[in-house]
């Protein structure tokens, strides 16, 4: 598997997407609902169209699994994961952040990161053992150490379970932290990790596609991301802790028992 290739294709479909995210980003846009509280616009389905294009041309024999289209599974040990929006509900209002998210599994672990903000023209890149870089120059976490100086990002559901426990964690670690923020985009928290902008995300239950076009950029950024038992996180994850590496252990601790 050529990976050059595979980065190549990432970044380009990603900025073909972004063009057209971007030209509408503030415009009025159709909107539906998936399920009960997902949204999804017509440039999420546009946007998802010109990325799985631009990987069904280049791979035809990954796989593939989008927020939009579903799974496509033709029995490749790679897997091509596509968030065509993340941030859908702030891109509809016309409020940022938000981002596209592309990510290439090999035996369900990553292997490359993209993440393109087009408002800001912010394209994030991340190759396993290569480093991370946004728009080709290098970046890296924080080097704070200490969770009582420290930007901590969460989101909350509107399921009535998961946004009860979200709340009881957010009352636990508010007295441990400098503030906590919710923005609205798990990715967009990634990618604020990986260039030090802040310390630490997390969220106790989010689709893969919400998250693993950003672990490795986290990585290789120098942080480390585990599900919120303190475990490696795979395709199979459904929570996620996402920090510069140095508290990570600090807010582990603090969702202990939740």
């Amino acid at each position: 598997m050529d990976i050059e290739l595979a980065k190549k294709v990432a970044i380009s479909a990603a900025k073909e997407a972004g063009k057209l995210v971007g030209e509408n980003f503030q415009k009025t846009k159709k909107m539906s609902f998936k399920g009960e509280n997902d949204m999804v616009t017509e440039i999420d389905l546009q946007s998802e169209k010109i990325i799985l294009d631009a990987i069904k041309v280049n791979f035809p024999d990954h796989n593939i699994l989008s927020e939009e289209a579903g799974a496509t599974d033709n029995g490749s040990k790679y897997m091509w994961m596509v968030d065509p929006i993340d941030g859908t509900v702030n891109y509809y209002y016309g409020l940022d952040p938000y981002c596209i998210g592309i990510c290439l599994l090999e035996d369900g672990r990553p292997i490359l990161n993209v993440l393109y903000n087009p408002t800001h023209d912010e394209m994030y890149v991340a190759q396993k053992g290569k480093g991370a870089f946004m728009n080709e120059k290098r970046i890296t976490v924080s080097d704070n150490t200490d969770l009582k100086n420290s930007m901590v990002m969460l989101n909350l559901s509107r399921t009535k379970g998961t946004r009860t426990k979200t709340l009881k964690i957010v009352e636990r670690i508010s007295d441990h932290v400098r503030r906590m923020r919710v923005f609205g985009s798990s990715l967009s928290y990634m990618s604020y990790i990986s260039s030090g902008k802040s310390d630490a995300f997390f969220d106790i239950l989010l689709k893969p596609w919400d998250f693993l076009p950003g672990a490795l950029l986290v990585e290789e950024a120098g942080g480390k991301v585990t599900d919120i038992k303190g475990n490696e996180i795979t395709a199979d994850s459904t929570s996620v802790v996402a920090s510069n590496g140095r508290v990570h252990d600090q807010i582990l601790k603090l969702l202990e028992n939740i």
